[in-house]
């Protein structure tokens, strides 16, 4: 069914069940109920069904998913004339750079609901977590983190699939083929989509960059503007070291969720083929997906079609964010990653390539980009001499790099204006066994729970988003200290244990200050 430009690849073969250690939780394990709803679907009394796009669990009745998607809208339309002006314009914006989506949260003695309206508020989707769930799988629920995981779930399925207008536009009388697309993406997403049991972490949404030297990033940035002077044809680009970012050339609003496919999804199902060739040809670069016979000139059809993907253009105002289709070529040599975007020859040709997919079978429909094996070839031959030497310098730098020593404290670190966060909490996925024996940077156990929905409880309480600066200390009832700082509406979160060095609040704002200076100060206030 799905035979081009898909993102079939984007469900691995990882293990869907987290340790019993992990810092995270399977989303399903916690979830009542997921939908996607369009409200002008089933405005006709008796048809009031037809506004339900998507629903899961699939087993639900569909009385019972009217009935929800029906008061969800309710609920919107009720508490329209309640909301401000300035509420609609900063809803789940984190910074300048994300999408705001118009939200509303309901919360019962068994459930927390939340509903958000993206593209003019056409469509509606909505979650619910059960309470007794969550309290069983230890996950604090924490509003602001659930909007963001469910703004990220529409978000991702719109870098595949383009927006959820545009799709009905394409085919407005082709209502199940659009059901089709979003059954065929959430029922693969939502049972592999882990989130954080620090919920902020899911709620912050940042990426980690990789620190180097700066004749090295001279380097790569070198190796950049080569690829790009080679190739023309290429508009975009993303460098990753190991799970790190390195270098981009797109824009913020989709870097989240690139980096976030790429780190969780795409690359760790290239660890295993790494390691079984690390003994030879070690240094050999190669696609990810598409194409594994560079020799021939035969069209990319079927299988080896590249994903399209679709982007934010650089030229856009905030009433105006245009949405383009690139074909995404990922290369991969010695733990470096280089993602390059060539623009697809019109939207167009996609939807036609969809129409020819409607069908059960998996007959190739034609190639309807300008990536063809040509280019691959010539991207390749340049990029295995050039690549290899710049990945291994990076790998020699970073495998020189003295790491520091464990910490005695937990910290998250935020910069949203650069998207940076880093955390000891975090858990991603190891891309970095041949190049890093890091593991955890604390020597402390994870904070308890009751710890984790405190940080979130004061973050909601006694930290506004709109303020630039701020200082919070706050003792849990088990003795941990959390202190939470903003510079310049940078975030900097300590988790301190237990300890005779933190019996009193003098004594914290001590180790406060110790620890920003020996471990934050470059980066906190520079």
């Amino acid at each position: 069914m799905e035979s081009i430009a898909n993102p079939l690849y984007f469900f691995s073969n990882l293990s869907l069940n987290p340790p019993s250690c992990s810092n995270v939780v399977r989303f399903i394990d916690v979830l009542e109920f997921f939908f996607v709803a369009h409200p002008m679907s089933g405005r006709k009394e008796g048809e009031e069904h037809r506004r339900v796009l998507y629903f899961h669990p699939k087993g639900e009745q569909f009385e019972r998913q009217t009935e929800i998607t029906g008061f969800a809208e309710a609920v919107v339309n009720f508490t329209e004339n309640f909301l401000s002006t300035s509420r609609r314009e900063t809803s789940v914006k984190l910074n300048e750079n994300d999408d705001g989506f118009d939200f509303r949260t309901v919360s019962t003695q068994r459930t927390e609901h939340v509903y958000i309206r993206t593209e003019d508020d056409q469509f509606i989707l909505g979650v619910s977590i059960s309470k007794q769930l969550s309290l069983v799988s230890d996950y604090p629920l924490f509003q602001p983190a659930i909007r963001s995981i469910l703004s990220d779930a529409y978000k991702m399925f719109r870098m595949f699939f383009g927006s959820f207008s545009s799709f009905l536009r394409t085919i407005p009388d082709d209502i199940p083929k659009f059901k089709e697309r979003l059954d065929f993406f959430y029922s693969k997403y939502i049972p592999l989509l882990k989130v954080h049991k620090m919920p902020l972490l899911d709620h912050l949404g940042g990426v980690e960059f990789l620190r180097m030297s700066g004749p090295l990033y001279l380097n790569v940035v070198s190796l950049i503007t080569e690829l790009r002077e080679e190739f023309p044809i290429i508009e975009k680009i993303l460098f990753l070291y190991q799970d790190k970012l390195l270098y981009y050339q797109l824009s913020k609003r989709d870097l989240p969720s690139l980096f976030r496919y790429l780190t969780h999804n795409l690359l760790p199902t290239t660890l295993a083929p790494e390691l079984e060739h690390s003994g030879r040809n070690a240094s050999k670069g190669r696609y990810l997906r598409g194409p594994t016979d560079l020799t021939t000139d035969a069209p990319l059809l079927g299988d080896e079609a590249l994903s399209v993907v679709h982007l934010h253009s650089e030229q856009e105002s905030e009433d105006q964010m245009e949405l383009i289709g690139y074909q995404m070529m990922v290369y991969r040599c010695l733990n470096a990653t280089v993602c390059m975007f060539v623009r697809n020859t019109g939207e167009a040709s996609r939807r036609s390539s969809e129409s020819s997919q409607s069908s059960s079978t998996r007959s190739s429909p034609p190639q309807n980009g300008v990536v063809s094996r040509r280019l691959l070839r010539n991207i390749d031959h340049f990029l295995e001499t050039e690549l290899a030497l710049v990945a291994s310098k990076i790998g020699d730098e970073v495998g020189d790099e003295k790491f520091p020593d464990a910490t005695d404290f937990h910290y998250i670190y935020f910069n949203p204006s650069s998207l940076s966060m880093t955390s000891s909490l975090s858990t991603s996925p190891s891309l970095s066994v041949a190049a890093s024996g890091s593991g955890s940077t604390s020597k402390v156990p994870l904070p308890p729970v009751d710890v984790n929905r405190l940080v979130c409880d004061t973050m909601s309480n006694f930290v506004s988003e709109t303020e630039e600066f701020g200082e919070c200390f706050v003792k849990s009832s088990s003795d941990w200290w959390i202190v939470i700082k903003k510079v310049n509406s940078r975030l900097l979160v300590l988790i301190l244990p237990p300890s005779s060095y933190t019996s009193s609040l003098a004594d914290v704002q001590s180790k406060t200050a110790t620890i920003v200076k020996s471990h934050f100060e470059a980066i906190f206030f520079s």
